[in-house]
């Protein structure tokens, strides 16, 4: 089975490389020539074009930023719509506009394309160690036929539902996991105004309801000051923005994404969208002339 992979960035990268490493052939294309290199270094085979990449392939994934590329690589000039025919599988590991999304399964439906919606939660380091959260909307047998191969880049793979169901969960839990670190940095901010040391009152937090992934970022991220990009403000920013789009074509409030989107704008217009998420942070501690840090345990 010829497999092909577009986008092969900070996450694509490891996500195909698990791919390679589980014996498959992989043929790779990205618009960045030093990504090629380094997927060609590991094993892949280069082509020139989505189109070049969908003639070739059965099973053809993508990891792209965002609604825009993903449109592009489907229906654009030398995507994979020029090269459709009928039992071709594309699986996009993007985080999409669910309803982008169901217009893409439709418009490559009517070409004999399968299309499924299967964004990953987990971000570089769940990449990495092949533990990723996939969440997949679309046609149930080519869920089936996907799944073993989605098994060697993530740990718990769902199938919700029906096309675009996928980029609904994901939107979901990424507003939950923006609001939710929001909530942490305030929480931190506040005790440790208030005088309280930050390791002990983290440990607390972590070992009582207040628990959260996001409060496990503090030791390595913000008590350390570091907050080089993994999962950056400016993605989180599109990905929020896409959850509240969501909201308005269902009439749903969101009131504590919309304060949280406001804040990213704030570290957005400051410098600070290519930071890390835990970048926020600084965002608050500016605003309270006050850094919350911390030696590593042992020192």
């Amino acid at each position: 089975m010829q497999l092909g992979f577009i986008g092969v960035g900070n996450i694509g990268t490891p996500m195909c490389r698990h791919l390679i490493e589980a014996g498959h052939d992989v043929l790779v294309f990205d618009v960045h020539p030093s990504n090629l290199a380094r997927m060609v270094s590991l094993g892949a085979q280069q082509a020139d074009s989505p189109k070049a990449v969908a003639l070739a392939c059965d099973i053809v994934f993508s990891s792209l930023p965002g609604p825009r590329e993903i449109e592009h690589v489907a229906l654009g000039t030398d995507g994979l719509a020029d090269a459709a025919r009928p039992g071709l599988i594309y699986v996009d590991l993007s985080t999409n506009s669910p309803t982008v999304a169901q217009r893409l399964c439709a418009t490559l439906a009517a070409k004999g394309v399968t299309m499924l919606d299967a964004p990953v939660s987990g971000g570089v380091a769940g990449a990495e160690q092949g533990t990723l959260a996939v969440m997949v909307g679309g046609d149930a047998n080519a869920f089936e036929t996907v799944r073993p191969l989605l098994q060697h880049i993530g740990a718990n793979v769902f199938r919700v539902g029906d096309s675009g169901s996928g980029c609904v969960a994901k939107v979901v839990n990424n507003m939950l996991a923006f609001v939710n670190s929001m909530a942490a940095f305030e929480g931190m901010l506040l005790g440790v105004k208030a005088g309280v040391d930050p390791q002990i009152l983290h440990d607390i937090v972590q070992s009582s309801s207040g628990a959260s992934w996001a409060m496990r970022q503090f030791p390595h991220k913000i008590f350390a000051g570091d907050f080089s990009p993994g999962f950056t403000i400016d993605l989180a920013h599109k990905d929020l923005r896409l959850a509240l789009e969501l909201g308005d074509e269902l009439s749903v409030p969101l009131v504590m994404g919309s304060v949280c989107i406001n804040l990213m704008r704030q570290a957005r217009a400051n410098g600070r969208g290519g930071n890390d998420l835990s970048g926020m942070m600084q965002v608050l501690e500016d605003n309270l002339g006050m850094q919350v840090r911390q030696p590593p345990k042992g020192n």
